[in-house]
């Protein structure tokens, strides 16, 4: 008998230990990608000899089916894992939300005996002004013998006046008291609607069947890839001084949105991105033709022409790229298609954490520090007065690839001073990246034509030529010499009829392409600096130039 009792004891634990096979894994690992996190879920289960089913459930419902992947430890192995979505069932209820249920009806028995009194109060409020109308009345077009007394009216008023007095400040009593209830309504309702269980949300849930030759305990780790999250860059750059490095912090904004909270987990950031377009393009061929035009002779069947003629062009186009003749919005057809996003970034990076995270679920960002270090730059101020009258200070870093950076804003300190925030851009095909660290507010600049110079016009035979000069003046208040590279332009003609001709640069380097003028100067401490410029412009006297003046 007791051999019985122990083997149905036995047994009950084996059935209760196998047919429980619905786990809640914990999130131990996450990478966050740019768009998109891979998180890692695990859980220690107990499998039976033979086949078994476990379920690991309260997962992201934001789930990539394709990009699970499963390992399991021990010698048991996996024959199928299948992602599904569930709609969890009513939880039981918070032991508040009677309690709530029942001041809510109280509550609203308050707003009721309010709403019965302000009906009684405007009522009577209304039968004394009738009655003091109607007394009114009397008094004026009655029988003397009628009419009230002296005595008699001024007791009536005194009734009249104090009673409506208390029938006024009672609707206000009323009216604040009804405010008050209603708000504290309102926050019951909210605290109620909080309480009560979200059968709505749908969790995500993985079923796997797994075979083992014994019974035994195995770790399950499901790795999969989550929409619902990211993280996009952001630095602080520290400049101690022109003779420093650039101190460069590499900081992170991460979000989750996944529906659940990341707690302690062993945290990566990556700039892949998975969620991109992995499909190489493909070119079909692209056909031209002659066009077909119709006269017509009203306006309105000229308009129709047109707007056939346009449709045509983009049908024509939709079937040299392949595509179904679907209808097409008028303004692609003068818009640039958009490229994909991250198209031209094949750079892929991975920074590791040293210490644990936790992310929570609320779609905030969380500011994490991912690398810190000293990068070194070439220092050089930098002023464009035409278009800005400041003088602003830039890091030059060359062989910036090793430091993984991406397109985003940085906060700017320099000598310990928030001076504001710059933007950058890695994505450049130059050996050198630029940041902008400020302005420096010692050294002025400003561009002006001298004082010593009119502007010329000069017309001959069949031409006509302008003469413009511009001056630009430093003036360096800092206690150390600096050097400064100023930038101007002159213009650039596409017509062969209009001549311009630079004819003093004093100086600068000219990029005859581009009308670009660049002078590297030497300003001492606390003194002065001139350059100078001229440039003329000649054309037909019988045509007009458009000239951009400042």
């Amino acid at each position: 008998m007791r051999s019985f009792l122990f083997f149905a004891v036995f047994l009950c634990s084996f059935v209760r230990v196998f047919a429980d096979n619905r786990v809640t894994p914990v999130i131990t690992e996450v990478t966050v990608y740019r768009s998109g996190a891979k998180v890692s879920s695990t859980a220690t289960v107990r499998v039976a000899a033979g086949n078994s089913e476990i379920v690991f459930e309260n997962l992201s419902p934001y789930f990539n089916p394709a990009s699970l992947q499963v390992k399991i430890g021990g010698s048991a192995f996996l024959t199928s894992a299948i992602f599904q979505m569930k709609t969890p069932g009513p939880g039981p209820e918070s032991p508040r939300a009677p309690v709530l249920r029942d001041s809510l009806v109280f509550l609203g028995d308050d707003l009721t005996r309010i709403r019965d009194e302000r009906e009684v109060l405007t009522n009577e409020n209304n039968i004394l002004n009738r009655k003091a109308e109607q007394v009114g009345a009397m008094n004026i077009g009655s029988p003397a013998s009628l009419s009230l007394s002296v005595s008699e009216m001024r007791e009536l008023s005194t009734f009249y006046r104090q009673r409506m007095l208390e029938i006024k400040n009672r609707l206000l009593e009323l009216a604040i008291k009804e405010r008050k209830i209603n708000e504290i309504y309102r926050k019951m309702q909210e605290t109620l609607q909080r309480l009560q269980p979200n059968t709505a949300n749908q969790t995500g849930e993985i079923v796997l069947k797994i075979e083992s030759a014994a019974a035994q305990s195995v770790e399950i780790t499901c790795t999969y890839l989550v929409t619902q999250a990211g993280w996009t860059p952001l630095y602080d750059l520290r400049s101690a001084g022109l003779d420093k490095a650039l101190r460069l912090i590499y900081k992170a904004n991460v979000r989750n949105m996944s529906g659940f909270d990341w707690k302690d987990v062993r945290l990566h950031l990556s700039t892949a991105n998975p969620l991109v377009n992995n499909n190489r393009p493909v070119m079909s061929p692209v056909f031209v033709d002659f066009r077909t035009v119709y006269a017509y002779k009203e306006l309105n069947e000229q308009s129709k022409q047109l707007n056939t003629y346009n449709m045509a062009q983009v049908e024509t186009r939709d079937m040299a790229r392949g595509r179904a003749e679907t209808p097409v919005a008028m303004d692609e057809l003068i818009s640039p298609e958009p490229l994909e996003p991250d198209a031209g970034d094949n750079m892929i990076a991975s920074f590791d954490l040293s210490k644990p995270q936790t992310i929570l679920a609320d779609g905030q960002e969380n500011v994490v520090t991912v690398d810190e270090q000293d990068v070194p730059a070439q220092y050089e101020y930098h002023a464009v007065p035409k278009l800005d009258p400041a003088v602003f200070l830039l890091a030059k870093i060359t062989d910036y690839g090793k430091y993984n950076l991406l397109p985003g804003t940085a906060n700017i300190f320099y000598q310990d001073t928030y001076v504001g925030q710059t933007f950058v851009n890695p994505q450049t095909v130059t050996d050198t990246m630029l940041i902008s660290l400020g302005r420096d507010e010692q050294i002025t600049i400003k561009r002006v034509q001298p004082k010593d110079f009119t502007e010329r016009r000069k017309i001959f035979n069949s031409s006509i030529r302008e003469t413009y000069a511009y001056e630009i003046a430093v003036k360096n208040n800092k206690s150390i010499p600096i050097q400064l590279e100023i930038l101007d332009q002159i213009p650039v003609s596409r017509q062969k009829d209009i001549e311009v001709t630079l004819e003093e640069k004093d100086g600068a380097e000219y990029n005859e392409t581009f009308g670009k003028l660049k002078w590297e100067v030497q300003v001492p401490a606390n003194q002065s600096k001139r350059v100078r410029f001229t440039y003329s412009i000649k054309y037909p006297k019988d045509k007009a130039v458009t000239v951009v003046r400042d």
